[in-house]
Parts: structure tokens; sequence; C-alpha cells
């Protein structure tokens, strides 16, 4: 779904807001969040240490020095990092203390001739001063030091609740936690908490997990889909991909494109992916362009046979990108639109009275709730391209059989028992 077609306020306006903050926050902190990860995994094989420090004597203090090392604020702390500013400072205050008393030394010791040269009450002031001052921006920088370890514990407890964080016990029974690894699994958990801070127009843990049970009943080989914005439902469908699948998924938004290009990148990160003969990210190629110019000319005529296609770019397109991908639809091939609930007498109109009442598709609508909106009916329609062949069981009505089957086999204790 485009913002562009708007759910009333939320038309332009958060297409807008999402480019001012949505990308701002997507590209910096997923690119820290990565890098960060990697100077420590680079620092622990350098010290032959293994790359969570849970055996590392050293290692709360060289992670301290880290905290006041990585991310500064202000550009001053890039030159004067808080151990050096606390040195600084508490010698500055010390000189200042040091010269106060040797001042006041002279003046006690011979008073008149200071007060008559007039340098000793002068210097005096200016080492009080000075000691005043150093003294003050000693203890103001320490206090900055405690808040910001205060900062870190609260964002360590967040990542915990949030699943970003683990917890375990070192060899002395310590407890301690350390950030998982990024993969796919963790995009995907960090897009869906996006989406649901800022509402943005991904498809949501429900829809995605339709869009999963098609694809792992479907295992096609060939998955195209229109409108990939950050590469949610393109992740979660390459996850379920059969061995050789893949998605190929098109945004006409640069933007968009190069957001999706680092989240398939970070997704394939991580342990979990090591052992895959094929990386989660892998599996998706992405192309910038319209897809309705675009998908032509990717696609090779009579070799790439589409098994499934889905439609989540702007609905008053969907009939053209249908029309666009049509000779390359696979015989049987499922075609889901999303959004055909809220756009259904608007912008999807042309397209959901061409599906249903084409004699090369068979359609049903499948109801949900708009992603992050338990108050909003939506819904997605799911089209069976039947082409010249023979028309098969609709893809809900073999969903709903497998699950009946599934029922019918626990309920009996006999995997002999399942229903036809």
């Amino acid at each position: 779904m485009r913002c562009l077609e708007g759910r009333g306020s939320n038309g332009p306006a958060c297409l807008a807001k999402f480019r001012r903050k949505g990308l701002r926050f997507c590209f910096l902190s997923s690119k820290s969040r990565v890098s960060t990860a990697k100077r420590l995994q680079k620092f622990a094989v350098a010290a032959r240490l293994p790359p969570d420090d849970r055996n590392d004597p050293d290692g709360p203090k060289r992670r301290a020095m880290e905290d006041e090392l990585r991310d500064p604020k202000y550009f001053l702390e890039y030159l004067l990092p808080r151990p050096l500013r606390l040195a600084f400072f508490g010698a500055s205050a010390a000189s200042c203390l040091i010269a106060t008393v040797l001042t006041a030394v002279r003046l006690l010791q011979s008073p008149a001739l200071e007060l008559a040269d007039g340098s000793g009450p002068r210097d005096l002031l200016v080492n009080i001063i000075g000691l005043a001052t150093f003294a003050s921006l000693f203890v103001y920088d320490q206090q900055q030091a405690q808040a910001r370890i205060e900062e870190r514990r609260k964002v360590r407890e967040a990542q915990i609740a949030l699943g970003d964080r683990e917890l375990f016990v070192n060899e002395k029974g310590e407890k301690m936690s350390r950030l998982k690894e990024v993969n796919d699994d963790w995009i995907i958990r960090r897009l869906e908490r996006w989406g649901q801070r800022d509402g943005m127009p991904f498809v949501g843990p429900a829809k995605g997990a339709i869009l999963q049970q098609l694809v792992a009943d479907k295992r096609p080989q060939l998955v195209v889909e229109v409108g990939t914005m950050a590469g949610y439902s393109a992740l979660l469908m390459a996850q379920v991909l059969p061995p050789g699948g893949r998605v190929v998924s098109f945004e006409k938004d640069l933007t968009w494109f190069l957001v999706a290009k680092r989240f398939m990148w970070q997704a394939n990160q991580g342990e979990k992916n090591a052992g895959l003969e094929t990386r989660v990210g892998d599996r998706v190629k992405l192309e910038w362009g319209d897809a309705r110019e675009v998908l032509p000319r990717v696609l090779r005529p009579g070799r790439d046979r589409i098994n499934l296609l889905f439609l989540d770019g702007t609905p008053k397109e969907y009939l053209d990108y249908l029309k666009a991908a049509e000779p390359f639809l696979e015989p049987g091939a499922l075609v889901v639109a999303d959004n055909a609930g809220v756009f259904g007498a608007g912008g999807l109109r042309p397209y959901l009275e061409y599906v249903r009442s084409s004699s090369q598709y068979r359609s049903e609508l499948v109801r949900c709730k708009l992603e992050w909106r338990e108050d909003v009916e939506d819904g997605i329609e799911i089209s069976t391209y039947l082409g010249p062949g023979p028309a098969g069981p609709s893809p809900i009505t073999a969903m709903m059989s497998k699950e009946a089957a599934a029922v019918g086999t626990e309920g009996s204790g006999s995997p002999g028992a399942a229903a036809v």
C-alpha cells in the first residue's frame, strides 16, 4: 500500500513524514547497529577473545572506554573524549589550587609588599576563579558520565524487553547481556516495531503470515512483488521459499529502493545465514523502476514463469501491473493484491472488477484487519490464474482443506485417518 492513495489525514503528509523521520532512522540506526557489532567482533578476533567477551577480565573497562568514544553528541567530543576532558579539567583545577595556596602564603608572609605591588590579590582572585571554574567543569562532566551510564542501562533493559538483547551467565556466575546478531529475523522484528510506531504501510504480521502460508503451500520458483518499500514482505516470502526459489521485487521510489538494499544486505548477516546454501537476502533481487515498464524488460519471455505475483504498489495501478505481468504468469499462478478492503471501492475497483469477471481468474477475498489498525477492516484479494489449463481448487479452499486434514489427523490419533 502506498500513502499516495491516502487514508484521510494519512495521505501525502505521512509519506513526507516517513522521508523526514523514518528513513533517517532507518539508515542511521541500522548502519550503526551493524557497524558497531562488526567493530566489536573484529576487536575480539584481534585479541583472541570470543565476540561476547564473556571471559574477558578487562571487558568492562574496555566497554566503558568504547561508550565514551562511540556516538559523541557534538563535534567537540570527537576531539576531546570524556576521559581526556576529565584529565584536563582535573589537572587544571589542581594547578589552580596549588597556585592559590602559594599566592595566599606569599600574602600572609609579606602582606605589605604584595599589597603595594598589587599582583598578589589579583593573582589570588584569578587562581580562585580558575579553581572554581575547572572544578565545576570536572564535577559536571563526571555527573554527565553517570547520566550516560544510567541512560545506557535503560537502553539495555529496553533491548532485552524487545528481544534484541539476550541474557547469559558467565563462568564467574555473573548475569550479563549481549546484543543478538543481525540477521533476517532481527530485521523483520525491527521493521515491525518501526511499522507499529509510525504506522508504516508494511503488510504487517497478520497479512505476512498469510503470505508465508501461500508461499509455503505453492512452493514457487519465481515470486514477483510490485512495491518493495523497505523489503518487509519480500523478506517474509524469501524465508519460506523452496530451494532455488527467488523473489524479484520492483520499487520505483529510489529512496525506498536504497533502504531495501540496505536491509537485504543486513538480512544476510549472522551465523544463521552462514550455514545456508543461499542466504535469505540473496534470494531477493531488487529492481528500481516502474514495474509497468521495467518488468517486461527484466523477465525473459518463455523462460521466466511467475508462480506468485504480489501487488503492493499504488492501488490505482494494480490493473496495469497485472497486465504487464500476465504474459509471464504460469497457469495456476497466484495473484495476491493487498488492501482490497480499504481501497476496494476506490483505486482498486477496476482491478477487482477485472479479476472477478475475467474467465482467466478465479478470485476470493480474504478479510483481515488493516496493518497496525485493529479498528479498520481490510482484505487481500487472492486470484488464481487459470490460463489454458483446467481449473483446480482455489488457494483458500486448499489451505482450509489442509487445516481440516490436520485437525482430523490429531482427532483420530492415527495418520491414516485424515479426512480428504
